[in-house]
């Protein structure tokens, strides 16, 4: 058995991993891109940047590592690429941060109803998926040239490796273009958009192996043409799965740019609770059960800018350890990208309440972290309230670094928290997929038994535990009433 490696494509960077057969890291590394930001929510990357971040990724995993067997990738969903007839993009990619088709998501839901589309899809509407931004361009004339529409870096990532055009079915089950209930496209959706299904990539299973490296691509690289190339899988899947997550009673909270709660349910639930999303997991009758808030890092990040100390997590985070539950009276509401909840509106924007000339930006920071933690526990029962249990929580991400958060998000859930060796565990996930695909392991449990190490586990402390439970309960009732302020602030 040569090496496995993991390829994961996020929104700010690609990161990759390479596997001995042990299961151990032995090589590690990354390169950044950057998002463009316009007015009305506009949010936008160049492709061609994801590809040179893998190739040079695997360039210098290469230099450090030899017979490498399989690979896979990880990706950000929902970000939108159309391609023109000889395959290359027409245009920037709209990613999944994108607000500008809100209308658009009005739109869908009167054509097939709220209900059917979350039944039928398993998602709450929003303009973070490609549904809305694939009517949007279209409203536009943005269709007219594409010949191929792709929705996540994982479809063009793999097609500039094997020439292949795919999509797996986590991240086809979370663009509002599938129907989960008979696992296909949805051609309500479609049809509005005036889209045919061949230009759509091709569904396969994360597992499946999608081909072979194209020699040009494997001599750039320095991997061998039999290299074999699996398809991989939405990246909070493959984080999940790198963390341990392959079936019911654990909870993984992803902390990165976004931030996720993700569990697995055995049974695809008739009707969804508000607020949860269920697509495809890696697993035939596996379901995820996923909540998500689109602003989580990229929310301390900004904090961090408007502090003037971006970069220092470390020195703000010491100042807000210092702060009592409840951050002196700060709460932040954390849509700064919009939301996922039921009773938000869609278009609702972030808000910051309680300031006065006494709170300073660890006030503010501290209150982020709370927020988030109550996001998440928001989900956690959720999930709950689909069948599933909740012995643990796995932290994930570059937020599990923060052992500040850590404590808060055990004493707000209520269970404990556990942060693996390595934090960034989607591209550990995607090297598993590898693993199963070209059969060096026999399933997702063996691929993640012998890959995945627990570092430390926080318990919750009662008193604690107490307190936030009435924060809770306030925090609610203050996003509700912010959300409902925000909402229509967006710019049509």
């Amino acid at each position: 058995m040569g090496y496995l490696v993991g390829l994961d494509v996020g929104t700010t960077s690609c990161k990759a991993y390479a596997l001995a057969p042990s299961g151990a890291v032995v090589a590690k590394t990354s390169r950044s891109y950057e998002l463009s930001f316009g007015p009305g929510g506009r949010v936008e990357q160049d492709p061609e940047d994801w590809w040179l971040a893998v190739v040079s990724c695997l360039r210098e995993l290469t230099s450090k590592v030899s017979d490498v067997e399989a690979l896979s990738v990880s990706s950000q969903a929902n970000t939108l690429v159309l391609l023109g007839d000889d395959r290359r993009p027409l245009g920037a990619a709209i990613s999944w941060l994108d607000q500008r088709s809100a209308s658009e998501v009005d739109e869908i839901v009167r054509e097939v109803g709220l209900s059917e589309l979350r039944r039928r899809t398993g998602l709450m509407p929003g303009a973070g998926f490609t549904a809305p931004k694939l009517l949007w361009a279209s409203r536009r004339g943005l269709l007219a040239k594409a010949r191929a529409v792709l929705f996540s870096p994982q479809s063009y990532v793999l097609l500039k490796l094997t020439g292949e055009l795919v999509v797996d079915r986590t991240l086809a089950s979370f663009s509002m273009l599938y129907d989960l209930r008979r696992g296909g496209w949805l051609p309500e959706v479609l049809a509005l958009v005036g889209l045919d299904e061949e230009a759509l990539p091709r569904l396969v299973e994360s597992c499946d192996v999608v081909g072979s490296l194209r020699e040009e691509v494997a001599a750039e690289v320095g991997l061998s043409p039999d290299t074999v190339v699996v398809a991989g899988a939405h990246d909070q899947c493959c984080a999940a799965l790198g963390a341990g997550l392959t079936g019911p009673g654990t909870v993984v909270d992803s902390a990165g740019t976004a931030s996720a709660v993700m569990g697995v349910l055995d049974s695809l639930p008739d009707e969804i609770p508000g607020g949860l999303m269920c697509y495809h997991y890696l697993a035939p009758g596996r379901w995820t059960a996923l909540g998500t808030v689109s602003a989580s890092g990229a929310l301390l990040s900004w904090i961090l800018k408007l502090a003037g100390m971006p970069g220092g997590h470390d020195a703000l985070e010491a100042r807000a350890r210092e702060l009592s539950a409840g951050s002196d009276g700060v709460v932040v509401v954390p849509y700064f990208s919009g939301s996922f909840r039921p009773g938000v509106p869609h278009d609702a924007r972030g808000a910051i309440l309680g300031l006065t000339l006494g709170h300073g930006p660890h006030h503010l920071y501290r209150a982020a972290l709370e927020a988030l933690a109550f996001e998440a526990r928001f989900f956690v029962e959720a999930i709950k309230a689909a069948g599933g249990y909740v012995r643990l929580v796995v932290s994930v991400g570059g937020g599990a670094k923060s052992r500040l958060w850590r404590e808060i998000k055990a004493n707000v859930l209520k269970v404990p928290v556990a942060k693996p060796v390595e934090a960034d565990t989607a591209p550990l996930g995607a090297a598993i997929l590898a693993g199963v695909g070209s059969r060096a392991f026999r399933n997702l449990s063996e691929g993640a038994s012998k890959v995945v190490r627990v570092e430390e586990v926080v318990e919750p402390d009662r008193e604690l535990a107490e307190a936030y439970d009435r924060l809770y309960r306030e925090y609610l009732e203050v996003a509700a009433e912010a959300s409902k302020l925000t909402a229509g602030l967006v710019p049509r």
